[in-house]
């Protein structure tokens, strides 16, 4: 868990120096581009999937005490995660994707550790089959399956771009189509679908909740995440059918995530003031999705910090206060220094609101830019005080 916040603290170091950079700031041999990788790539590797695998392991531990071996695996497997995550960082922080060049040998580090991440995440799974059957009583259940299985459908969409870099590198729509099916089946898929299992777990939201049966909402998320791949898309690459596709897929998608929240604000578990952060988040970007999937294409697509903000809404504000919801629950800390951490959040959103075509251009100008790098570092301070506090105070997470 602490390598994992140690992952988030540094990619967000990243994501502070991509917005110098954006001022002129950087050192003469980095890229804006290579920056830009190094900070989405150890978000998602040592952030988004390794914190979420272990609340996972965590609620299997609780349930048990036997099945040591998958658990061990399962442990072994968040580490190698994590580890290959760091390893392929100064990589793409340098190189981005391109290969390294070693005596006669020319090498792509970056893509090879990436493939061993993913491969981390096979393991993982082959621990959590061996133990789910202890989970069979909770209704997060079929949430953590679900996630597991996009978590594994989005990675076929990594390995199709390395097998298209091989065998047509010139297909560049196939090759961008297969590296946007992999962001669209992680993001919308894997991270929506686990922190929606997280929040049913940690609530106990039951069935009696809902307004239509849960699994109608999971089948209407797990299926329509992967078809918004053609959202990511230049708007001039797209066919009609393509848009067709990402507007079915993400009106499904929103559907079943607004279902969920339902859910959660109907129990009326959710107005614990820890919850209520990324509750309200995880709404907001279930709301902006189904109103992407209806209003004209040209409005949004056009606008790359449009979805710079989606994207943010979910990672940073949903997932990143979920997971501290949960540690925090889990610990004997301060609430005030979770609240913190959700301010900051919050003053980091509106900065990245103000970069888009929503903000009004007579409120422009170049001190946006400025308002851009305060609030990339504000989480970052914030999260390494919290940091801090986890480490001084006794904790009641199982290790």
């Amino acid at each position: 868990m602490h390598a994992s916040i140690a992952c988030f603290v540094l990619a967000g170091l990243t994501g502070f120096l991509y917005r110098l950079g954006m001022m002129g700031w950087i050192p003469g041999e980095l890229s804006l581009g290579n920056i830009r990788h190094a900070h989405s790539h150890l978000m998602f590797f040592g952030w988004a999937v390794p914190l979420p695998l272990y609340i996972i392991m965590q609620k299997i531990i609780g349930k048990t005490e036997d099945k040591v071996k998958s658990i061990n695996g399962m442990r072994s497997a968040i580490a190698a995660v994590i580890f290959f995550g760091l390893m392929a960082y100064p990589f793409f922080l340098f190189y981005g994707y391109r290969s390294v060049v070693i005596g006669s040998a020319s090498l792509p580090f970056s893509v090879i550790f990436s493939g061993l991440v993913m491969i981390g995440w096979y393991g993982f799974m082959v621990g959590y089959w061996k133990s789910r059957a202890v989970l069979k009583n909770d209704e997060s259940l079929p949430w953590f399956d679900g996630a597991l299985i996009l978590l594994a459908v989005c990675s076929l969409g990594a390995w199709g771009v390395a097998v298209i870099q091989e065998v047509a590198p010139e297909s560049h729509l196939l090759m961008k189509s297969m590296t946007h099916f992999f962001l669209a089946a992680f993001t919308e898929g894997w991270v929506v679908l686990v922190l929606c299992g997280i929040l049913i777990s940690e609530l106990e939201i039951d069935e009696q909740t809902w307004w239509v049966s849960p699994q109608f909402a999971l089948g209407a998320i797990a299926i329509g995440a992967p078809l918004t791949f053609p959202y990511g898309i230049s708007e001039s690459l797209l066919s009609p059918m393509l848009l067709g596709t990402a507007r079915l897929g993400g009106g499904l998608a929103a559907i079943g995530l607004i279902l969920v929240m339902g859910a959660v604000f109907r129990s009326g578990k959710w107005s614990h003031p820890i919850w209520v952060w990324p509750a309200l988040l995880l709404t907001s970007k279930g709301i902006l999705q189904l109103g992407a999937s209806v209003v004209p294409s040209s409005f949004w697509l056009s606008d790359p910090a449009l979805r710079v903000l989606y994207l943010h809404i979910l990672l940073l504000g949903g997932l990143t206060l979920l997971a501290f919801a949960w540690i925090n629950d889990q610990s004997m800390i301060s609430q005030k220094y979770f609240h913190i951490i959700g301010v900051s959040i919050i003053v980091t959103l509106f900065t990245l609101l103000m970069f888009t075509g929503l903000w009004p251009q007579v409120l422009s100008g170049a001190w946006i830019v400025d308002a851009l790098v305060i609030g990339a570092i504000l989480p970052i301070l914030a999260v390494t005080v919290y940091w801090f506090k986890l480490i001084q105070f006794p904790k009641k997470i199982h290790h």
